[in-house]
Formats: C-alpha cells, structure tokens, sequence
C-alpha cells in the first residue's frame, strides 16, 4: 500500500470557515504537517510541522515549494499516513498540492484532497458580484506578466503579499 497524504484546507482566514470534514482528518491523523503557521487558523492544527523554515532559505517560490513536497514525500514514506494543512483551498493556486499530484499519478502515493472554501469565495461575496456573469479572470501576481498579457475584462489578481509583487504588477 502506498503511504498516503491527506490534503486539508484551513479556509480564507476565519476559522469557523474551515469544514468539519478537514476537522475531522486534523483529530484522526497524528502526523500533521502545515505549509506556513502564519495563518488565522493554523492554531487548529495541534502539534503540526511547519515549513517556514524553507521561506526563508530559498531564493525562489518554486525552491520552497519543491521542498516541501519532498519533505512531505519523506514523511509520508516514514509515517505510511500523514496530513498536510494548507491556507485557503488546497486546489485554488496552492502550487504544492499541484506538485504532489505527480507523484500520486505514478502511485508512489495516495493523495486525498479534502475541498474547502478558498479566499475567492470570500472576493465575490464581498465585491457583490457573480464570477461567471461578469466573465472574471483569477491571475496569480507572481505570473501577471505572462497570465494577463492581452487579457481584457475582469481580472482578481492574487498572490499581492508584498509592495514588490504589487509593484511588478
């Protein structure tokens, strides 16, 4: 049996936001691994890893990104089950879920993706509008250049985390 990585969202930032189901597989699963501790709800994962420390080593996003899930492989070798808690939705531009699915199409592991509210869910509420209708574009900042160039319409730009990002863009 392949060792197996469970998935977890920790939501836009609002605890009561994050679902019973991956409270669930926080209680039940031992080994818990959380990408960054800098989030709202990051306290609701007891007793959890964190991988920080690669944020500050790497020069590039794709370094730290790259380390982790290899961190995350061996663990999941060493544990046979492990759960890896992740800000917002594990499939809304988490570049590390993306990584792991290599992996799992090769069957090295399992990976269960639980789903959850990410912060775009939250964008639309707030902006009052209907994504679909208006025809809008989700753009991560860090490939603006290359992801909006010649778009026209709506776009929600994301990743703005600092004044450099937000510059570029």
């Amino acid at each position: 049996m392949a060792p197996r990585i469970v998935v977890v969202c920790l939501g836009p930032g609002d605890p009561a936001l994050v679902t019973a189901g991956a409270l669930d597989a926080i209680g039940r699963i031992p080994h818990r691994y959380l990408r960054t501790e800098v989030h709202p709800s990051a306290h609701l994962v007891p007793d959890a890893t964190t991988f920080d420390h690669h944020y500050d080593a790497a020069d590039t996003f794709d370094q730290v990104y790259e380390r982790i899930v290899a961190d995350l492989l061996a663990a999941a070798s060493e544990h046979d089950e492990i759960l890896y808690a992740v800000p917002g939705s594990p499939r809304v531009l988490e570049r590390t879920v993306d990584l792991l699915d290599a992996p799992a199409a090769a069957g090295d592991i399992e990976l269960e993706v639980l789903p959850g509210m990410s912060f775009v869910d939250l964008a639309w509420v707030r902006l009052g509008i209907d994504p679909f209708e208006q025809g809008v574009r989700l753009v991560d900042a860090h490939r603006f250049a290359v992801a909006a160039a010649g778009e026209r319409g709506p776009l929600l730009v994301a990743h703005c985390h600092n004044q450099r990002v937000l510059s570029d863009v």
